[in-house]
This record gives C-alpha cells, structure tokens and sequence, in this order.
C-alpha cells in the first residue's frame, strides 16, 4: 500500500459486503473527507485519533497515512484513472472498505454503496458529485462532525453540477445537527459578492475583462507567428528540393521541364 498504518487509524472491518456493513473500532464521531485539491491538504488532521480519514478515486497519492474508508463511485469502465496507472492495483489492494455501486469480486474490500438508505435520508434522489456520497454516509452513521478537505469543484462542470450538489448536502446535513467544517480556501460555501451589496456581480469581473482581450492578443500573435512558420516551412522544402535537384546534376541526371498538363476543354453542345 501506497500509505503507512499509523496509531490514529481505526480498527475498520467489513461485515457485509452487500449491506455496506462496517465495524469501526474505537468508534469515532469525526471525519475527515479528504479530496485532492492540494490548497486545504496541509490542514488535515492525519495523526488526530479521534477522526477516521476517508478518501476517494486517485487521491491516495496524497494521503500521509492509511485512509479508514474509501470511495470510488463510478461503473467499472470509467474506474481506471488515466492519472494514475497504478490505481485499480491500488483498488485491488486496499485493506479498508471501498463503497462501489457493487461489490465487486476483483475488488475484495469492495462494499455494495447504500444507495436506497441514501437517497431515504435525503428524502430524494441527488447524488452529482462524490462527495454527495460520502456526506451521506458521515449522515447514516450520525457523525457529529465532518471536515472537508482538498475539495473545491472549481474547474470546468464540476462547478456547474458537482458544488451545488455537494453544498446541498453539506447544509442538509447541517440541518439535521451535523457540524460540517470547509476551510476558508475552499471554494465551498464562499460568494464572491453579497447579492445586492455590490456593483459588480462577480468579484473578478474587471480581472476576466483584461484577461479575455490579453488572451485574443496572444491568438492573434500566435496566428501571425504560425503563418511565418508555414512560409518558412514551404521555402525550406523548396530549399530541399533544389538541393537535391543540384545533386542529381552532379551525379549525370538531367533536369526534365514538364509542361503542366491542361485541363480539358469543355465541351459545348
């Protein structure tokens, strides 16, 4: 394994694959939620005993210790990670439960995810990011706190799908009497403006502006510096080609000129 055993990890056993029946021992009441984003990593709480750590997909690399739980919530042809070559050895290896959409049989610490608990607690079915998961399982076994770490759904969808659903369940669970702790540097639970307190609808909206024209300037440099570089590369194969034609002449070839062949006259009717 990719992470040392230390004296703040649990005893963790699987008692029902198929019912997601774990045994933790000593009990704790915290958890840890540990992503891969690297701004909040230095912040988790690794050698504190009364939390269990858990992680998700490729971010074992990370982790400074043995994780307590883990997570991989996807269909088996979208579970290899490209980023991680080593990954589904990694899967195949892991001594501490894995909530899958089943248990697998190449995966023995593989546990069947309690979807049907899930989606009771939440009292609907709305689950877009894996964090979702895992907050739901903090949720079933009534932690009384959870710290998330190394997570921001920032990039790309994950900020359009993935945030709101995870900030869903975060005040779900909130709701419900859970402490939840997301680090200031995280880009949950943060707004960029209060609404109606500012001008500006976003706190960056001069900055993009800049950015945007600075960047259409590099495409236009960029476009200007590829042209120059077809015409170079045009004039050095004519350059290869005389060299060779050069070449030929000295070694007895003569140089044949071909009349380029006419189109055909069209025919009238």
């Amino acid at each position: 394994m990719p992470f040392p055993v230390t004296a703040a990890c649990p005893d963790v056993r699987i008692l029902n694959r198929q019912t997601a029946e774990v045994e933790v021992q000593p009990e704790r009441k915290k958890v840890a939620i540990v992503g891969f984003a690297s701004n909040t990593l230095h912040l988790v709480p690794w050698q504190d005993p009364a939390y269990e750590i858990w992680g998700l997909n490729q971010g074992h690399v990370n982790f400074q210790r043995r994780a307590d739980r883990w997570f991989e919530m996807h269909l088996p042809e979208y579970t290899e990670d490209v980023r991680d070559p080593e990954y589904l050895k990694f899967l195949t290896e892991c001594p501490v439960p894995v909530y899958m959409i089943e248990a697998y049989e190449q995966y023995p610490s593989s546990v069947r995810y309690p979807i049907e608990a899930a989606i009771a607690y939440a009292g609907r079915d709305y689950f877009g990011s894996s964090v979702a998961f895992m907050l739901a399982i903090a949720a079933l076994e009534e932690m009384e706190r959870v710290d998330i770490y190394g997570v921001n759904l920032a990039i790309g969808d994950e900020y359009f799908y993935e945030k709101p659903n995870a900030e869903w369940w975060i005040g779900l669970l909130q709701g419900r009497g859970i402490s939840v702790n997301v680090p200031y540097a995280s880009s949950l639970l943060k707004q960029p403006m209060r609404y109606g307190y500012s001008a500006q609808r976003t706190a960056n909206a001069m900055t993009k502006v800049l950015l945007t024209g600075r960047s259409g300037e590099y495409d236009r440099q960029a476009a200007a510096k590829l042209n120059e570089y077809h015409i170079l590369i045009g004039a050095k194969r004519e350059c290869d080609a005389l060299q060779q034609i050069a070449e030929g002449l000295d070694r007895g070839a003569d140089i044949v000129l071909m009349t380029p062949a006419q189109p055909p006259a069209a025919q009238t009717t």
